[in-house]
Order: C-alpha cells, then sequence, then structure tokens
C-alpha cells in the first residue's frame, strides 16, 4: 500500500498540470491548426539573479557562529520554446555560507548548497504553470558538524505572470504600473519529495539526512511605493513541511525591498525577517534577520 501511495502521488504531479492549464485557459475555439506550434525558438530567454546578504539577531552563540555572509548565484535559461508558450528549462543556484570565527581571521567559509534541475513551463495570459525536479545538496567545508543533506524533489506551481523579478519590474516601469495586478506578484508550488523510485534506484541515491514527504510553498510581493524611478514593496514567504512522522514544519518570512526601475538589468536592497523556521537543524534559520543586495535580470 505504501508502494502504491508513492507512485500515485509522483503521477499525480504530472496530470494536475495540463488539468490546470486547461482550466485557466482562456475560452475560445481552437481549430486544428491553432493546435499546432507555429514556431520553434532555440535559446529565446535567460534569468539570473546574485544576492549577498548579511544575518542579524542570532537568537543563541551556535546561530551567531554559523551565520554572518551568503552569497547565492541562480540562472535559468530556456534551451528551447514552441510559440513562446512552452519552454523546457534547466536551472541551477548556488549559495555560499560564512560563518564567523575568532581570531585575525573573521570570516569563516562553512557550507555551499546547490541545485539544479529540469523544468517544463507553460505560459498564460493570466498565469504561468511549471512543472520539474528539484536536485538539491548540501556540502560543509572543512568540517563534519551535520550529516549528508541532499534531496530530489518533484513540483508543479503557478504564478502570476510577473513572478519573476525581471518580469516585475519591467511591469511596474510601465505607465500604468499603479494597477492593482501590476502591483501584485504571486507564486504557489507543491513538492514531492523522493525516497524511492518503484524499487529501480536505491532510497541513499535519492534523498539523504531528511524525512520531508510533502511541501507547500506561497510566495508574494506588493508594490506600496513607485515613484523618481524607484519601486518599494513588501514581501511575503510561507512554506509548510511534512515529513513520514506526520509532523507539519512551518517557515515563515515577511520583508521589505527597495529596487531601481532604469538601467539594462535590476539592483535592489531589501530586508527580511524569519519570524519563524521549524526546518532540521541543517537548515533552521529561525527568527534571523537578513539585510543585503541584490543584482537580477
Amino acid at each position: 500500500m505504501y508502494f502504491k501511495h508513492k507512485a500515485a502521488s509522483v503521477s499525480l504531479l504530472f496530470l494536475l498540470l495540463p488539468i490546470l492549464a486547461h482550466a485557466l485557459s482562456p475560452n475560445e475555439p481552437q481549430t486544428g491548426s491553432e493546435l499546432m506550434p507555429t514556431s520553434f525558438v532555440y535559446a529565446p530567454e535567460y534569468h539570473f539573479h546574485e544576492t549577498f546578504l548579511e544575518f542579524f539577531h542570532p537568537k543563541n552563540d551556535s546561530f551567531k557562529n554559523r551565520y554572518f555572509l551568503e552569497n547565492t548565484l541562480a540562472l535559468e535559461g530556456a534551451f528551447f520554446s514552441i510559440s513562446n508558450r512552452s519552454f523546457l528549462w534547466g536551472e541551477v543556484i548556488i549559495n555560499f555560507d560564512m560563518g564567523r570565527q575568532g581570531g585575525a581571521i573573521l570570516l569563516d567559509p562553512r557550507e555551499v548548497d546547490m541545485g539544479f534541475g529540469p523544468m517544463f513551463e507553460y505560459r498564460m495570459e493570466r498565469a504561468i504553470l511549471q512543472a520539474g525536479l528539484d536536485h538539491h545538496c548540501f556540502h560543509q567545508i572543512d568540517k563534519s558538524e551535520w550529516n549528508t543533506l541532499y534531496w530530489n524533489k518533484l513540483f508543479i506551481s503557478g504564478g502570476s505572470p510577473n513572478m519573476r523579478e525581471s518580469a516585475y519590474r519591467e511591469q511596474l516601469r510601465h505607465p500604468d504600473a499603479l494597477c492593482w495586478n501590476r502591483r501584485l506578484s504571486w507564486r504557489a508550488a507543491y513538492g514531492y519529495f523522493v525516497h524511492s523510485f518503484f524499487g529501480i534506484l536505491d532510497t541513499n541515491a535519492l534523498s539523504w539526512g531528511n524525512a520531508y514527504i510533502h511541501e507547500i510553498f506561497l510566495s508574494s510581493r506588493w508594490t506600496f511605493l513607485n515613484k523618481y524611478a524607484f519601486a518599494a514593496f513588501a514581501t511575503g514567504q510561507s512554506r509548510t513541511r511534512i515529513d513520514r512522522g506526520g509532523r507539519w514544519l512551518w517557515t515563515e518570512a515577511i520583508g521589505c525591498e527597495i529596487a531601481s526601475l532604469k538601467g539594462e538589468f535590476g539592483m535592489s536592497l531589501f530586508f527580511n525577517w524569519i519570524v519563524c523556521d521549524q526546518s532540521i537543524e541543517r537548515e533552521n534559520r529561525d527568527r534571523l534577520i537578513e539585510a543585503g543586495f541584490r543584482v537580477f535580470r
């Protein structure tokens, strides 16, 4: 029964995407020619962002030593698109974490977190739908404080057409940027952590160091000021994970960001407060405050 339940969960991820696409698409009659791909474009689009941040307000000495600086580099590139609606993406993200140490050298390199995977995306007038695989692994530097941690997570998601940072910035540059649908950006996702694959692959090859099974993730932005080539917006993130023991592990964060609207790429200053984090100890950032700088396109 457990095997059947997992197989059904994996299958459900890829069944839901076309159903959602059909439900959200405009109700317009389609002829046979409209259903056929009209254009194939190779390498049509890419996006990146790089973030530098510092942590504040550690709740204990362990957090003070572990969390000091973080550098994140993320890149996603579309291998091809069909009719400017269907896209196949490849994603890569790297986090480099620095802690504190005593003596003349303050910085203490501690961990590199790497993620990558393929993703299918379907774009509609009012929403973007995605489905893909997220492989994440965490590697310690000159230390062996934690158990090995990695996972493979299947996910589906939906979001507003401006859910990417670059698209959100572009809409805010528009003359009617004060419209509510241009001020608001959102994304919702469901993830399933794969611990076995129909008995074909060894469990150790798929996941280690965590008991996560399900994940629900929500994020949003809301612009409250758009003036003098700058925009200020409030941000929020909510994540819930359910593990094998049935525990619900919450993570909530709120923040504020100020972004420039001029130039070929975006730059922003941001502030985040992680109100609550019940993740496993290796990932836990409960009550930390983040302040930093981001470059994106």
